[in-house]
């Protein structure tokens, strides 16, 4: 087949050779446009007005009107910023990065945002902002205005700049991460965020929900509560029938002691339909205080038993299993704690730290060491790499070795010191459960001593006093831990140790186990010298029912 490239080459030839000759026709009336568009118009280049505003996302603009003759290519305007205190046009001066921005042809008006200086990454303050008219490189124009201008520190500024002019409800979601994060400095951003926000939109009832939320978080307490009662108070103003207010103010209700107001709200929120289940946590944990537990239980188990839906609902599906389950050990349901312990693991991945409180409880509850080892490791091999994942794998095979014989109890025991290595918070954490405690029998009785002492001179009980484990501590001096041994840098008596953290119910076990603190000394003191001397009359109380009055 003949090829096709010659025919193509002619083609292209041809082309030149036409548009060549016809270059006489064409060429002076593409000239005659070009001088046209060259040529000045009349009057000269220069800036007409200047206003200098912020809009509604919080940014600063200069709005611009200028005359621009077209005298030659490269004509642009730059912003400058000056600084408090500059006697000439050059003090001061700090470049933006605005950059230069390029002007057109005849009369027009524009905005130059105005962006904060980055020569200075600390918080500033400027005073005049000045445009300049630059044309072949030499000033042509320039006004100036006065404005101050509070810029934040730069870290600050960046921040803020990644969300200007975003959706309203990007921005809402994104503070109500950082709010859920709980950490000081995500909550600071959250109402930074919020404050741009609601500058910018004041009607947005949404807006003052989520800072109701930061008010609890950052003053916890009768102060914060009312802070939130009245960003809540303008959020139903602006929308009377927004039922996440209405269950948020309910929840701010019931912790200010105002019961009926809160169940009023609840049952409106209940009535209007909603799909935020913190209504039915709130109203548990008002049941809750009204002491009536099987109510709130109720309440609570609407939440768990809801199939879980997405991550908006999953913090009050957590809360609302943790209640419930801080309800069924008070009640002694072992059974009950079981099936929702693995029903939260089932729901957020054995390899969650949830599979892991479940591997603990099949320990310490069950005293099923080999179904439990199983679950730390899938625990341990998937998110939940914690501290408290090693742990349990160290007792579950701590709790094997106690039980077991042979070959295979020696290779437990390797396992358990690989996990959770000998010293006395070993011996506190076996002493948690009775199930584990049995292999802290053993080691005791193989001579380990139950006294020892870490780097910090604590002991196993010393552990568990400061933890406010009193059954683990009942436990240790069952199996022999003395009351009397020295604790700490000051040697401090370990009985005196809930007389320090004032932990009444760590005082009346103490008194239990045979402590007599008229007698127990520190220092030449006894614990009710030291309670007399600081003043604390109900701590002196506890110590000692008969010591009367201070």
């Amino acid at each position: 087949m003949p090829s096709k490239r010659p025919i193509v080459l002619m083609g292209i030839l041809l082309v030149m050779v036409l548009g060549y000759a016809a270059q006489p026709l064409w060429a002076p009336y593409l000239a005659g446009e070009t001088v046209e568009r060259l040529r000045p118009l009349p009057g000269d280049s220069r800036i007409s007005s200047l206003s200098v505003r912020q809009d509604g996302h919080g940014r600063w603009l200069a709005d611009v009107e200028y005359f621009f003759n077209g005298s030659a290519h490269g004509a642009a305007f730059q912003v400058h910023l000056q600084r408090p205190g500059g006697s000439t046009p050059a003090a001061g001066a700090i470049a933006t990065l605005a950059g230069g921005k390029a002007a057109e042809r005849g009369s027009h008006r524009i905005s130059i945002e105005i962006r904060r200086p980055h020569s200075v990454h600390e918080a500033l303050t400027t005073e005049r902002v000045v445009v300049q008219f630059f044309v072949k490189g030499q000033v042509v124009a320039r006004e100036e205005r006065t404005q101050r201008i509070d810029w934040p520190d730069w870290e600050t500024w960046a921040q803020d700049q990644e969300w200007v002019g975003k959706p309203r409800e990007d921005v809402l979601r994104h503070a109500a991460r950082l709010i859920d994060s709980d950490e000081r400095h995500a909550l600071a951003e959250a109402r930074r965020l919020l404050e741009r926000l609601l500058a910018r939109d004041p009607d947005y009832a949404a807006g003052y929900i989520e800072m109701a939320r930061v008010a609890m978080k950052t003053n916890w307490g009768p102060e914060g509560l009312h802070q939130a009662e009245t960003l809540l108070s303008s959020a139903l103003r602006i929308q009377a029938d927004s039922v996440n207010a209405k269950i948020l103010l309910g929840y701010v209700y019931a912790h200010q002691g105002r019961h009926k107001e809160s169940e009023k709200l609840l049952v409106e929120s209940a009535a209007a339909g909603t799909q935020n289940q913190w209504l039915w946590v709130n109203w548990g944990e008002l049941l809750e205080m009204q002491g009536k537990t099987d109510a709130a239980i109720e309440k609570y188990r609407i939440v768990t038993a809801t199939p879980r839906t997405d991550d908006v609902q999953d913090r009050p599906r957590l809360a609302a299993h943790r209640y419930l389950l801080r309800l069924l050990e008070k009640r002694r349901d072992v059974d009950g704690m079981g099936s929702l312990l693995r029903q939260r693991a089932t729901e957020f991945g054995e390899g969650s730290c949830h599979g892991l409180a479940y591997a603990r409880f099949l320990l310490t509850q069950r005293g099923d060491a080999p179904t439990a080892m199983a679950a730390a490791r899938r625990a341990l091999d998937g998110q939940c790499n914690a501290g408290e994942t090693r742990d349990v794998l160290g007792m579950a095979h701590y709790a094997l070795w106690a039980s077991g014989e042979g070959v295979q109890r020696e290779a437990s025991l390797n396992q358990a010191r690989i996990f959770l290595p000998a010293g006395p918070r070993q011996m506190y954490l076996l002493a948690t459960s009775d199930s584990t405690a049995r292999a802290l029998q053993a080691l005791i009785a193989g001579g380990e001593r139950i006294d020892r002492h870490d780097n910090e001179k604590h002991s196993a009980l010393a552990h568990a006093l400061y933890a406010g484990d009193h059954a683990a501590a009942r436990r240790l001096v069952r199996l022999g831990a003395r009351l009397d041994s020295l604790v700490g840098a000051d040697d401090l008596p370990v009985a005196l140790l809930p007389v320090v953290t004032r932990d009444f119910a760590a005082i009346r076990l103490m008194q239990q186990l045979g402590v007599d603190y008229t007698k127990v000394r520190h220092r030449g003191l006894t614990a009710l010298d030291h309670a007399r001397q600081s003043g604390d009359r109900k701590l002196l109380q506890a110590l000692d029912p008969r010591s009367g009055s201070l």
